[in-house]
C-alpha cells in the first residue's frame, strides 16, 4: 500500500532519484516521460471498476481535469481509494504486480512502491520468519569482496556471519542454480537449432525482458528462451528442495534427542518435553532473499508467474550489492558489538569470525558442506566472460561440441562491432571457413535497439544466439553494484570503467577459493534434477542433467507481449497494459 505522487513531491527526492537512476535503460524507456502527469493512468481502474463513470484526478487543477477523465471507460479514482473518515488519509491499493504491468507512473515511481523490497524490510522479516534463507550472486559477491578488499571465500564466510547475527539460518552461493540454468540453456539452443527456430535470444536479464514485453514487437517474443532465470531457479530450489533437506533434519535431530541409541545425549531427553515433532515448515514460512547486482531483479522477483503452486513467492526480497552493503555497515554496535556504532562495512565485516566451511549457516541447496566434495567452495562454470551469467560463452563451446564435434579456442576471440558493447564470435567449419556459429553479445540499451532493428530485417543479421543485457558491461555493471570510489573533480574515464569489469570479471572465475568447473559436472546437479524429476512424478532414470523434459518443465517460463490483448489484437494505449 502506498501514495502515489509526481515525483518532485516525493519525500527523499535525492535518494529516489539515486535509485530510479540505477534501474536500466531496459526499465526506464518505454515511449513516456520519466514523471507522473495526469495523462499517466494507473492500470489499476480497468480492473476495478467503479460506478460513476470516469474518475477526476485530485491535483487541485481544475482545467485539467477534464481532460483526464475517460468517458469510455469506467474508472474509479484510484489514487484516493482507500475511504476513511479522514479524506487525507486515504491511500492507493497498488501492488507491485500491479505496476509492472503498466507503462505509466511506474518509471518514476516503482521505487517508492518497492517497500517489500529493502534493507529494513529483510530486517523484520528475518527477525519473525521461522526459516531465513540468503543467496549471494556470484556478481554481488565479487563487487563486495572487491570493495572489502578480501579473497571472495573470505567475504563470503565474513558476511555469512553478518547475516546470521542479523537473523538469517543459511547463506548460499548460487554456482548450482547458475549451472543448472546453463545447461538448460543449451539444451534449448540445440533443439531450436535443430528446429530452426533462430535467433535465441536470452532471458535471464529483467530489465531486457520488461522492455520486450512493453515496447518490442510481439513477433520478437517467441525467440526469448523459456527459461527461468538463475535468481528464480535459485528460489525456486530454496522453496523446494533446500526447505525439504531442512524438515529432515530437523525431524532427525528430534529423533535422535529421545532415542536410547545415543546415550550422550541423556541430557537433551531431559530437556525434550514434546511428544511429537513440530509440524514441517512449507513454502510459505521460509523467507528468501536474494542479492544481486541490479534493481531490476527486484521487479523479476514480484513477476505473478514466478510463485511456487500455493502461492509463495520463489523470491521474497532482493537487495542490491550496495543495500547488503549498508545492512553490514549497520550492523556495527549492534548485531556487531565488536566494534563501534558508524563503523566502515569493512570494519565490521574484519570483526567477526568468518562462518566455517563445514558448518551449518555458510551451505549449499542440500545443506551440505563446502569443505568436502568440489575442488573449492566457491564454483564457476565458465572460465571467461562470466560477468552477466556465462550463457554466451557456456552455450557457445558446448553447442560446438554437440551440433558440429568441433572444439572452441581456448579463448573466444570477439570481433567489436559498434561499441565495445556490441561483440561478436563465430565458429567456422576449418575446411571451408564457412560459419557455422554466430553468438552476438548486445549490452545496454543502445545495442538492445541495434538488435531490434536486425531483428525486424529477418536477414539473420542477429546470427543464431543473442546474449541481451539492459546494463552496459553486463551484471558486474549492474546499477546496484558497489562503484569505484570518486576523485573530486574527475570522473572515471571509459578505458578505467573497462579495466575495473575485466578485473571483477577475472576475480568472480579466478579469485581464492573459486575454481573452475564445468556446469554438466557440478556435485549437486544429480541429486538436484533428481528432486526435479520426482516433485514433477516422474521417475528419476535415464538422463537427468541436461535435456531432461520433467526438468525443464519445472524450470520454465514464459513471456508475454503486452502490446496486444489474449486474441492478439493490437492494445490501443499504454494504460490498458496487463499481464
Amino acid at each position: 500500500k502506498t501514495e502515489i505522487f509526481p515525483l518532485h513531491a516525493i519525500p527523499s527526492a535525492n535518494s529516489n532519484f539515486r535509485i530510479m537512476a540505477a534501474f536500466s535503460g531496459g526499465v526506464k524507456l518505454g515511449e513516456l516521460d520519466d514523471f507522473i502527469g495526469l495523462s499517466q493512468e494507473c492500470v489499476k481502474p480497468l480492473i476495478e471498476a467503479a460506478e460513476g463513470g470516469g474518475a477526476k484526478l485530485d491535483g487541485g487543477m481544475d482545467n485539467l481535469r477534464e481532460a483526464a477523465e475517460a468517458p469510455q471507460v469506467q474508472r474509479p479514482n484510484l489514487i484516493k481509494s482507500k475511504k476513511g473518515a479522514d479524506p487525507k488519509e486515504a491511500t492507493a491499493q497498488v501492488t507491485l504486480s500491479d505496476c509492472l504491468a503498466c507503462s505509466g507512473c511506474v518509471t518514476s515511481a516503482e521505487t517508492v512502491l518497492l517497500q517489500e523490497q529493502s534493507g529494513e524490510e529483510f530486517l523484520l522479516r528475518a527477525a519473525a520468519s521461522p526459516l531465513t534463507v540468503v543467496s549471494i550472486s556470484s556478481e554481488a559477491r565479487t563487487s563486495l569482496a572487491c570493495h572489502l578488499g578480501l579473497s571472495p571465500i573470505a567475504a563470503m564466510q565474513r558476511l555469512a556471519e553478518v547475516l546470521r547475527r542479523l537473523g538469517a539460518n543459511y547463506v548460499l552461493e548460487g554456482s548450482a542454480a547458475e549451472a543448472l540454468a546453463l545447461i538448460e540453456g543449451k539444451a534449448e539452443f540445440v533443439r531450436r537449432y535443430r528446429g530452426k527456430e533462430l535467433p535465441l535470444l536470452t532471458s535471464h536479464c529483467p530489465g531486457w525482458t520488461c522492455y520486450a514485453e512493453k515496447v518490442v514487437d510481439p513477433a520478437v517474443l517467441p525467440h526469448l528462451a523459456s527459461l527461468r532465470p538463475p535468481q528464480q531457479v535459485q528460489g525456486r530450489l530454496v522453496k523446494t528442495c533446500l526447505l525439504e533437506a531442512h524438515n529432515r533434519r530437523a525431524l532427525y535431530r528430534w529423533w535422535r534427542a529421545r532415542s536410547p541409541l545415543f546415550p550422550e545425549l541423556w541430557w537433551l531427553r531431559s530437556l525434550a518435553t514434546g511428544a511429537a515433532p513440530s509440524a514441517p515448515l512449507k513454502a510459505s514460512e521460509v523467507y528468501h532473499a536474494s542479492v544481486q547486482p541490479c534493481y531490476d531483479r527486484k521487479l523479476e522477483a514480484a513477476r505473478p508467474n514466478f510463485e511456487l503452486s500455493e502461492g509463495a513467492r520463489e523470491v521474497d526480497t532482493v537487495l542490491t550489492t550496495t543495500e547488503l552493503l549498508e545492512l553490514v555497515r549497520g550492523a556495527g554496535a549492534s548485531a556487531v558489538p565488536e566494534v563501534a556504532e558508524g563503523a566502515t562495512a569493512a570494519d565490521v565485516a574484519a570483526a567477526v569470525r568468518p562462518c566455517s566451511l563445514d558448518g551449518e549457516v555458510f551451505t549449499d541447496l542440500l545443506l551440505g558442506s563446502l569443505a568436502a566434495g568440489r575442488p573449492q567452495p566457491l564454483l564457476c562454470a565458465v572460465q571467461e566472460h562470466a560477468g552477466s551469467g556465462g550463457f554466451l560463452e557456456h552455450v557457445f563451446r558446448a553447442a560446438a561440441a554437440e551440433l558440429f564435434n568441433l572444439e572452441a579456442d581456448a579463448h573466444l576471440k570477439f570481433e567489436r562491432k559498434q561499441n565495445d558493447d556490441m561483440q561478436e564470435v563465430v565458429l567456422k567449419e576449418p575446411a571451408s571457413g564457412r560459419v557455422l556459429l554466430k553468438f552476438t553479445a548486445a549490452y545496454g540499451f543502445r545495442n538492445i535497439q541495434n538488435i531490434i532493428r536486425k531483428f525486424g530485417r529477418k536477414t539473420g543479421d542477429c546470427g543464431h544466439f543473442v546474449e541481451v543485457m539492459a546494463c552496459p558491461g553486463g551484471c558486474l555493471n549492474g546499477g546496484g553494484q558497489i562503484p569505484l570510489p570518486k576523485v573530486e573533480g574527475t570522473g572515471m574515464l571509459q578505458a578505467e570503467r573497462r579495466e575495473h569489469l575485466a578485473s571483477l570479471d577475472t576475480l568472480l572465475h579466478g579469485g581464492e577459493g573459486t575454481a573452475f568447473m564445468p556446469a554438466e559436472e557440478h556435485p549437486l546437479l544429480p541429486a538436484l534434477c533428481r528432486f526435479i524429476v520426482e516433485q514433477n512424478g516422474g521417475k528419476a532414470e535415464g538422463t537427468l542433467v541436461g535435456g531432461n523434459p520433467e526438468v525443464a518443465k519445472w524450470l520454465a517460463a514464459g513471456w508475454r507481449s503486452l502490446r496486444v490483448d489474449d486474441t492478439g489484437k493490437a492494445v490501443t494505449a499504454t494504460s490498458v497494459l496487463k499481464w
